[in-house]
């Protein structure tokens, strides 16, 4: 009797101190929710957030539906490639001008901010039950690329590998079935390379290349001690070197450009990375998130960061770039082009990981084969 009164209490606490209840649910709802009303009021105050960003040339389509969904608060937009808007920010903050709130960018120039401490966590922000929900990500997690894990949020995970970009008059998808095909002696001299030395896109893919088990140091090697590729820190004038015939392939162009271009008539496309025998890499592009410490406008930074990280602000990043896919598993993936999907049973190199970050030993390598050259 002793022992059955023992199992009943036992019941009774199990019950009523560790299985959440619909009261203990509901204060949990009603909690966040109390949260987010109080940002929400103190955002509205603040009246702006000021975003630095090198997003490319989607980005006013993300700020406009947020400006839609948040009239009161306006997003305040400072927008260029990171090479330019990275000396920029460092330059503020050593004048002791503390003028953004967030910066959206790529995994190369969010190290080097990361390492001069100039971000705060996300993880404490991160308020909308949909947001903080790892359920509701690719493989149950959020990605992070510091080597903490806490400061810089990665949102998206396209497939991509090494861009080649080519003129569809002069060249033909079949002439590639490996990366190490771009070294056909016919292609010497018809090359154009965006330098890959700039922060930003090109310094992604380098990394893809230097980290790649099937590629590595030697393929950056030869690529620029042997194929005499013209470099440029254009990517427009670079497709339009190849739509016009100037030279037949590009390589570190950003796809989205070939894209727009084809869509416009060009004889431009890029080579499916899913047709290649190396192993495809999952990319974030531009699309990592950060909190810039001693924001001027702390609510409303909350709110854009829970925003664009929702479902709603997911599918508006994913439908205005048209071929980006999200990390979030719970929204359509039908308007992404098959090559950027990420497929079940694939297997994918994510090069933004914080152990492929330095880049330093790719642009040495790029240093000194030019340097061969006399360039």
């Amino acid at each position: 009797m002793k022992r059955m009164s023992l199992q009943v209490l036992a019941a009774v606490f199990f019950y009523f101190f560790l299985v959440p209840t619909p009261v203990t649910l509901a204060a949990e709802k009603a909690s966040w929710r109390l949260d987010w009303e109080k940002t929400l009021q103190a955002a509205k105050q603040e009246g702006q957030v000021s975003i630095y960003t090198a997003l490319g040339p989607y980005h006013p389509q993300i700020f406009a539906e947020f400006q839609k969904d948040y009239p009161e608060i306006k997003a305040t937009v400072t927008h260029g490639s990171s090479n330019r808007i990275s000396p920029r920010l460092f330059a503020e903050r050593r004048a002791g001008k503390y003028l953004s709130d967030i910066y959206l960018g790529g995994p190369t120039s969010l190290a080097s901010f990361y390492k001069n401490d100039l971000f705060d966590p996300l993880a404490p922000i991160l308020a909308l039950p949909e947001v903080a929900d790892t359920s509701l990500w690719w493989e149950k997690k959020h990605f992070y690329i510091d080597p903490e894990r806490k400061y810089i949020f990665i949102n998206e995970g396209s497939v991509s590998g090494f861009t080649i970009t080519y003129n569809t008059q002069l060249a033909k998808p079949a002439e590639f079935k490996s990366y190490w095909d771009l070294f056909q002696p016919k292609w010497k001299g018809k090359i154009v390379s965006l330098d890959a030395r700039d922060p930003g896109f090109g310094a992604s893919e380098l990394r893809y290349l230097y980290y790649h088990p099937e590629l590595g140091p030697e393929f950056i090697r030869r690529l620029f001690g042997e194929m005499d590729a013209v470099l440029s820190r254009e990517h427009q004038q670079a497709i339009n070197w190849v739509g016009a015939g100037k030279v037949t392939l590009c390589v570190f162009c950003r796809d989205g450009f070939a894209s727009h271009a084809k869509a416009q008539g060009l004889p431009v496309d890029y080579i499916n990375h899913n047709d290649l025998k190396e192993m495809p890499r999952l990319r974030g592009s531009a699309s990592a998130i950060t909190l810039v410490n001693k924001a001027p406008h702390p609510n409303a930074a909350k709110v854009f960061i829970n925003w664009f990280l929702s479902r709603r602000g997911q599918i508006v990043y994913q439908d205005s770039h048209g071929d980006r896919d999200s990390l979030r598993i719970d929204i359509p993936k039908d308007k992404i082009p098959v090559a950027q999907r990420r497929l079940a049973d694939r297997k994918y190199f994510f090069v933004d990981g914080p152990e492929f970050i330095d880049v330093k030993p790719a642009v040495k390598i790029i240093d000194e084969a030019l340097a061969g050259k006399g360039r």
